[in-house]
């Protein structure tokens, strides 16, 4: 049975990821790779969410945790590399 947060929560990341997308621009190329795997990814993981409500609901639980834990080492990735892109700006 799906829920109306689950519901929520996909529309609102349907609504923001392009406009993280075009904010993303601005980054440099290595930056933005991982940021589009970790939006991706936690897309994934909140189509998941309604979809296990539906069938398959033990499979899909762990894919969608597995996308969320994917998300987690993305958004690591991305901070790390932002990080490292400032810190040859400013050399």
């Amino acid at each position: 049975m799906i829920e109306a947060s689950e519901v929520v929560d996909l529309v609102m990341a349907l609504v923001l990821v392009p406009i993280a997308m075009a904010s993303a621009r601005a980054l440099p190329r290595g930056c933005r790779s991982y940021l589009e795997g970790w939006l991706a990814a936690m897309l994934a993981g909140y189509s998941l969410t309604i979809l296990e409500g539906f069938f398959y609901p033990v499979v899909l639980n762990a894919v969608e945790h597995t996308c969320y834990a994917a998300a987690g080492v993305m958004a690591l990735l991305t901070l790390l590399e932002v990080r490292r892109a400032l810190s040859e700006y400013e050399r």
